[in-house]
C-alpha cells in the first residue's frame, strides 16, 4: 500500500480508518531505512495529514512519533503548536523539540500545555527556571511533583515569592529539600497567620488565649526548622530570625527546654557576638557569673537569667555539650526539674517565667505520650 493510495480516501472511508491509515504512516516512516524512498513517502503523508481536519487523525500521529529522536522534525513542530489535545503527547516526551523552542511554547501555551512541558522526563534547569517564572499555579506544582526536573535554588526561592499565598503549592515547596532554611520559615509563617482567622482556631481557642496559641505556633514552627537545620545552615537561620526581630526571650527559652542546644547556642553567639564553636565550650566550662555576662551581653532581661543558668546546669548535668540536640524524654525531664527548682521562693523567680514553664511542661509530656503512642510503645484501649 503506497501513501498515494492510502491519500486518495474512498467513499466509503470511516474515521476509524482515517486514523489507523494515519497510525500506519507514522509507524512506517519510523520503521523504513534512513534516505529511503519509503521513508520520504511516508514523510510527504504525513504532512498533508497534518492539514487534515479531525483531530484524532493528527493525534494518532502525535502519539506514535511522540517518543522518537527519528521522526521528521518539520511535522513534530508542526504537532506540539496545534491544539493542546493533539499537541500534548509531543511536547510532553519528543527529543527533537529544543530548550528554545520548548520555553517559547510555555510562554505561548495554555495550562495544559505548560503541564505538559512541566512534566517531561529530565527537564533541564533552564526549561524549569522558565516554568517558575511565567508558568501558572498547576504547572508548577506539576515541576515540583516531577522527580526528573532539574530545579535551582534559584527558582525554588522565584516560586516562593510567586506563591506565598497559596497553601497547595507552598506545601510542596515547604516538602523540598532544596529550598533555604529561611525561605521555609517566611513560608510557614505565611501559614501560620492564617490560623488567626481559621475556624478551628476561633471554635476552640478562647479569644484571650489566642495571641498566645498563636506566638507558639510560631516558635514551634522554628524548633521544628532548627531540628532539621545542618550545622552550616543554622547560623543563617538564626541571623535572619534576630534580622526580624525574633530572637526573643521567649523563643530561647522554649528551645532550651524543647531540647535544642543547637539553636539556642547558635541563637546565644548570634546575639552576643562571639563564636560559636567558642560559646559552645563556655557553656559547659565556665562558672555562672561568666555565663550571666554572655547572657547580658546577648542582651537577654535580667529577670530571664536564672531561668537560663538554671537550665544550663540541669543540660550540664545530662552531660549535654550544646552540640547536638536532646531527645523528647530528656527535654521533658528537663523542663520538669527546671520547674521544681524555679518554683523555689528562694530563686526569687519571676512568676511570668514560673507560668511558662508550667505551660511548657504540660505541652512537652503532650508530644512525649503522643510520640510513644505513634511509634506503637503505648497501646491505649478505648471503653468499651
Amino acid at each position: 500500500m503506497t501513501a498515494h493510495d492510502l491519500l486518495l480516501f474512498e467513499d466509503d472511508h470511516t474515521p476509524e480508518r482515517d486514523v489507523i491509515a494515519a497510525r500506519e504512516f507514522a509507524e512506517r516512516y519510523l520503521q523504513a531505512e534512513h534516505g529511503s524512498q519509503e521513508r520520504a513517502s511516508m514523510a510527504t503523508a504525513l504532512t498533508v495529514l497534518l492539514d487534515d481536519p479531525s483531530r484524532a487523525i493528527r493525534k494518532a500521529i502525535a502519539k506514535t512519533l511522540a517518543s522518537s529522536a527519528y521522526a521528521p522534525a518539520h511535522v513534530v513542530r508542526s504537532l506540539a503548536s496545534d491544539v493542546d489535545e493533539v499537541a500534548v503527547p509531543v511536547l510532553r516526551e519528543s527529543p527533537i523539540l529544543t530548550e528554545a523552542e520548548l520555553v517559547d511554547l510555555l510562554a505561548q501555551g495554555s495550562e495544559t500545555v505548560q503541564c505538559a512541558i512541566a512534566g517531561r522526563a529530565g527537564l533541564p534547569a533552564s526549561i524549569s527556571a522558565a516554568i517558575c517564572e511565567v508558568a501558572n499555579e498547576r504547572a508548577c506544582q506539576v515541576l515540583l511533583d516531577n522527580p526528573g526536573a532539574e530545579v535551582l535554588q534559584s527558582s525554588l526561592l522565584r516560586l516562593a515569592q510567586r506563591f506565598e499565598n497559596r497553601p497547595d503549592i507552598c506545601d510542596q515547596l515547604l516538602r523540598t529539600r532544596d529550598l533555604p532554611l529561611a525561605n521555609r520559615y517566611e513560608l510557614l509563617m505565611r501559614l501560620a497567620e492564617s490560623l488567626d482567622d481559621h475556624p478551628i482556631v476561633l471554635e476552640r481557642v478562647p479569644e484571650n488565649q489566642r495571641h498566645t496559641f498563636l506566638s507558639d505556633a510560631e516558635d514551634k514552627v522554628v524548633l521544628r526548622l532548627a531540628l532539621e537545620a545542618s550545622v552550616e545552615e543554622l547560623p543563617d537561620f538564626v541571623e535572619h530570625l534576630r534580622s526580624r526581630g525574633k530572637l526573643n526571650t521567649r523563643l530561647l527559652l522554649r528551645s532550651v527546654c524543647c531540647g535544642r542546644l543547637r539553636f539556642f547556642a547558635a541563637a546565644l553567639a548570634n546575639l552576643g557576638q562571639v563564636p560559636l564553636p567558642r560559646l559552645c565550650k563556655l557553656l559547659v566550662t565556665v562558672r555562672r557569673s561568666a555565663l550571666q555576662a554572655i547572657l547580658r551581653k546577648a542582651g537577654l532581661p535580667i529577670r530571664s537569667h536564672q531561668a537560663f543558668l538554671l537550665a544550663i546546669d540541669i543540660a550540664r548535668q545530662a552531660e549535654a555539650d550544646f552540640t547536638y540536640d536532646l531527645a523528647l524524654d530528656e527535654a521533658r525531664m528537663l523542663t520538669e526539674t527546671l520547674l521544681e527548682e524555679m518554683q523555689d521562693g528562694a530563686l526569687g523567680a519571676d512568676e511570668d517565667v514560673a507560668a511558662f514553664l508550667r505551660r511548657f511542661a504540660i505541652e512537652v509530656a503532650r508530644l512525649e505520650a503522643r510520640l510513644l503512642v505513634k511509634n506503637g510503645s503505648l497501646h491505649i484501649t478505648a471503653a468499651a
